[in-house]
């Protein structure tokens, strides 16, 4: 088996059974086509490219479903977030210590922290970058950077869960980073075609909106840090205040409403997970409530994909 049967072969097993029967053979002479003269490189890439595709499909997060175009919509307000979620100098945020410490570390000694203090300062600066991005309408770079600030926030939770064995510290970790890690795969979930629609004159005041909606979160959660506890519903009611109106509003078409609660739910998330988990009384105790709204969720998220937009629900993408 050569190596572009082998990266067709993996690539087509992206898509659903039934689009492969019905058109795995014009994939696979379109693919044959591209990469004819093509070297391994560009064969590989052509290859992530149609399983890129497929995966689309079988997540029904396409140009063609209200999952997708919500996606679209939300994918400024989220890149602002990102930003608007930073560390803030002058506001006595503890964040900026532990930048500190990394800027002065640098690439020196011992050599086992460079991964973290790089991770560290790579999510001081790559939202900003990815901000930026966005209000110019450069969604290809905007791409790259939003896959860099997840598997960043990846970067650093695993090195947290290397370094430790304390859940607790853990779990802290993981809700403090959860908005780089949602925000970016959203983005990244979110149909190329779409996010070159004309919003040219709306771009930069959407990425804006994103960013004050993010830093309002961060100081209405009542400091910086997600160890801050809220006591009775006040966690849950942040997660329900952005997941509802989300699923309602594209429910029934009003796609800018839902991409604003879409893009504020990473964060609130963030600020009440940790609080859920300590009010529960641990994993065991939150594990009933996290699968009952993680079907929701998965049920929610089928319907919307699923849907096909009706004319109303286009909006200012259409």
């Amino acid at each position: 088996m050569t190596v572009r049967t082998a990266a067709l072969r993996t690539a087509i097993a992206a898509y659903p059974a039934h689009y492969r029967r019905d058109r795995g053979a014009e994939l696979a002479d379109v693919f044959a086509d591209t990469t004819a003269d093509a070297g391994r490189l560009a064969t590989a890439r052509e290859a992530l490219d149609l399983a890129a595709y497929g995966l689309r499909l079988r997540t029904r997060l396409t140009a063609t479903t209200l999952g997708g175009r919500l996606l679209a919509t939300a994918a400024p307000l989220l890149a602002g977030a990102l930003l608007g979620v930073g560390p803030v100098p002058g506001l006595a945020d503890p964040r900026t210590h532990t930048i500190r410490v990394a800027a002065r570390a640098g690439l020196t000694p011992p050599w086992t922290d460079t991964p973290g203090h790089l991770a560290v300062l790579g999510l001081t600066v790559v939202p900003a970058l990815l901000a930026a991005a966005a209000a110019l309408g450069a969604w290809r770079a905007a791409r790259v950077l939003a896959c860099t600030v997840a598997l960043l926030g990846a970067l650093r939770i695993a090195l947290a869960a290397a370094d430790t064995q304390d859940s607790w510290l853990l779990l802290y970790t993981a809700t403090a980073l959860m908005p780089y890690l949602a925000g970016g795969v959203l983005l990244l979930a979110a149909p190329p075609d779409l996010l070159d629609e004309p919003r040219r004159h709306s771009r930069p005041l959407l990425v804006g909106l994103g960013a004050a909606a993010g830093f309002a979160a961060v100081r209405a959660q009542g400091g910086y840090d997600t160890r801050y506890l809220m006591d009775g519903w006040w966690p849950l009611l942040l997660l329900l205040a952005p997941l509802l109106p989300a699923v309602l509003c594209a429910a029934r078409g009003r796609l800018d409403a839902a991409a604003a609660g879409l893009a504020l739910l990473p964060l609130t998330a963030a600020f009440s997970l940790f609080s859920l988990w300590q009010q529960a009384g641990g994993v065991l105790g939150l594990l009933p409530w996290a699968v009952a709204v993680a079907l929701a969720l998965t049920a929610a998220a089928r319907l919307l994909a699923g849907r096909q937009p009706s004319p109303a629900a286009v909006g200012p993408l259409g």
